[in-house]
């Protein structure tokens, strides 16, 4: 059984060697096999070769490898520079447009490798090994102008994002100036109260959606950082719950909270983690029924506090959990359970987890069956 006495793994039976070579150079039609000396004459020429490009073996043997290559690459003599950089290093890559017979391209995927050396070590002769590649080279162009387009329409929805968070900013400091003015000089308190209230929470909602706005934008485009500092877990969450108590209230939904006796201290940015668990716990609360319930449980291990969000809401349908941290996927999904809104909050969430290199996913078994979110936090900031 023959072997390769530099590289000892290496092994064959001559049958099968013999049968490889009849394949290769005479059977053959999706791989062309050519042979040229260091005057980049051609030598040898198979079947496969001869399907490829057109051109048989009387009609190339003698001439030059610049036969296959197009004339702007024969200009820069990258036909020469295949063959010394397959000397030099012992390969040659081929990765271009090649010509046929009948003067149309072929994207040609293939190696050129010394196939003889003299005495002194100096290559005598080649081999290439080349196949039409240019299905592939159409899909990888496909593939390119397609990302390029995605990048252009994220970029332009980008900017249109940022354009409405900005607009509007515009009309909410003055709603808010009246708003307080309406407080300070109401003349029939009873009368006013309702009215009051109802502007005040639907301020309170255009102000979240702002600024969900705006920091979407800053962490896709990079312009957001996280100011770490130490402080605890339980407090975090506490605040948290504290702020949402009120729609909670309005919605009759009960807190069922179970943190550990000891407090956790954590390095993150307070406010960011704030916002993250001000989101959740606020879908938690509008997806959900009137008396229903909110489970905010927290633990830690040696390098991670993990919190678990469980309501015993609407759900989330199976189609719509892979995409529910992307923006806009409620938007998309108006017919579900799960589909009022833009969907900004949760893109926000995961932009935030990511930021403090965390993680953050979705569990629920349909609609109707309430969901679960787990947050999962280093407990110290990097290094």
């Amino acid at each position: 059984m023959p072997t390769d006495p530099t590289h000892p793994d290496a092994r064959w039976i001559q049958r099968d060697a013999d049968a490889f070579s009849e394949l290769m150079l005479v059977k053959t039609r999706q791989y062309g096999v050519m042979f040229y000396d260091t005057e980049l004459r051609i030598t040898g020429w198979n079947q496969g070769a001869a399907f490829i490009t057109g051109w048989t073996a009387d009609e190339v043997i003698g001439k030059t490898t610049a036969i296959l290559f197009v004339p702007e690459d024969r200009e820069r003599k990258l036909d020469e520079h295949e063959a010394q950089t397959a000397a030099l290093v012992g390969v040659g890559e081929d990765e271009r447009w090649h010509l046929r017979r009948d003067g149309s391209c072929f994207w040609a995927s293939g190696v050129s490798v010394p196939l003889h050396r003299d005495e002194n070590g100096r290559v005598t002769g080649f081999v290439k090994i080349f196949r039409d590649a240019t299905h592939l080279r159409a899909r990888t162009r496909y593939l390119e102008n397609e990302l390029k387009e995605n990048v252009a329409r994220q970029a332009e929805r980008d900017v249109f994002i940022g354009t409405i968070a900005h607009e509007m900013r515009n009309p909410l400091s003055p709603l808010r100036s009246a708003q307080q003015l309406l407080q300070m000089f109401a003349g029939d308190a009873e009368r006013s109260c309702q009215p009051l209230a109802v502007i005040d929470r639907q301020l309170g909602f255009l102000e979240k959606l702002i600024e969900d706005l705006v920091d979407l934008t800053r962490v896709q485009s990079g312009k957001m950082s996280i100011a770490y500092e130490r402080t605890h877990l339980q407090v975090l969450l506490s605040e948290a719950i504290e702020s949402c108590r009120g729609l909670a209230h309005a919605q009759q939904i009960s807190f069922h909270l179970s943190f550990p006796a000891v407090p956790i201290e954590i390095e993150v940015d307070s406010r960011r983690i704030n916002q993250i668990f001000v989101n959740l716990i606020n879908n938690a609360i509008k997806y959900n029924h009137p008396g229903g319930d909110v489970w905010l449980t927290a633990t830690a291990d040696q390098t991670h506090f993990v919190c678990y969000l469980k309501d015993n809401g609407k759900g989330i349908p199976a189609e719509i959990q892979p995409r529910i941290f992307d923006v806009f996927t409620q938007a998309e999904g108006t017919d579900a359970q799960r589909g009022a809104g833009l969907g900004i909050g949760l893109a926000v969430v995961r932009e935030l987890v990511s930021l403090h290199q965390g993680t953050v996913e979705v569990r629920s078994e349909g609609v109707g069956k309430g969901s679960e979110f787990i947050v999962r936090i280093p407990l110290r900031g990097p290094a």
